[in-house]
């Protein structure tokens, strides 16, 4: 089974906060790998209850009309351009008014851009 990268980043993230306001606690990279795995366990439970609540989105795509919307760490919205053949689907379009240029979403991470996913469009 594979964690979903979501889970893994806020399971980090909550240790990682933990360390910072106590000397007592270790940050991620300390930990033990079976204090890693318990809060991987914890954040996936917690990722699923945001995904039910209506307040995270599916990791995965709902159908195959929905197209991915993303943040990248810019703050910059990008809506996923379906390719066809579906073998080139790594396209991602910036939803702005001024640009209409199409890039390629492997591409950007190679460059350093992450992107979050927050939602499907349809």
């Amino acid at each position: 089974m594979s964690i979903d990268p979501r889970a893994r980043a806020l399971a980090k993230a909550r240790q990682d906060m933990a360390g910072r306001s106590s000397s007592l606690n270790p940050g991620w990279d300390d930990l033990p790998e079976q204090s890693k795995k318990i809060l991987l366990g914890e954040a996936t439970e917690w990722l699923q209850a945001a995904v039910e609540a209506g307040i995270a989105p599916l990791a995965e795509r709902p159908t195959d009309k929905h197209d991915a919307v993303l943040l990248d760490n810019y703050g910059q919205v990008w809506g996923e351009y379906q390719t066809y053949p579906p073998s080139y689907g790594d396209a991602i379009l910036r939803l702005t008014l001024e640009s209409d240029e199409c890039s390629s979403r492997q591409e950007l991470e190679d460059q350093g851009v992450e992107f979050r996913l927050i939602g499907w469009s349809e």
